[in-house]
């Protein structure tokens, strides 16, 4: 699988990891040990979706925060999408269920949002190809998304 990420990842990643204290620091390593263990089935056919369409689906994954040794209840939840037709998984979003930076679960109009962001950056060749058995190191600043991967942002999307 190819791992991309778009600008609201890679800033509220930041966000999390600027302030020591805050209990975060293990962000990183909890998303790539997660994804590393993960093989392409498992990606595509988790029962955590949030949203389906023909092409691609939003999956909300639970992390644990090993920083704070809190389970995957309490830890992080990772928003990403997964191509269906491709191999090609997009990072959209993480945030803590606990701590000074918690944050609520999404709402539909923030999925909505989420994926406009990803059509906009690939057409724009501005997502982030990332690297997650080397903690998220970026491999290309101008990457794209095959094709296929996108082409259906219309079909209705079904809450799963």
């Amino acid at each position: 699988m190819d791992f991309f990420t778009v600008s609201t990842f890679r800033e509220t990643l930041s966000n999390l990891t600027k302030k020591p204290r805050d209990g975060y620091m293990t962000v990183v390593k909890d998303i790539c040990n997660n994804l590393q263990k993960m093989n392409d089935d498992i990606l595509r056919n988790t029962n955590d979706r949030v949203k389906q369409y023909p092409k691609y689906r939003i999956v909300k994954l639970r992390l644990p925060n090993t920083g704070q040794h809190l389970s995957r209840p309490d830890g992080f939840r990772l928003i990403y999408m997964v191509s269906l037709v491709s191999d090609a998984v997009v990072l959209l979003r993480v945030y803590p269920k606990r701590g000074p930076q918690k944050a609520i679960d999404l709402v539909d109009e923030e999925y909505t949002r989420l994926t406009t962001e990803v059509i906009t950056e690939s057409k724009a060749q501005i997502l982030h190809k990332v690297d997650v058995d080397n903690h998220l190191a970026v491999l290309s600043v101008t990457a794209t998304l095959p094709s296929s991967s996108n082409n259906d942002t219309n079909g209705s999307a079904k809450a799963e």
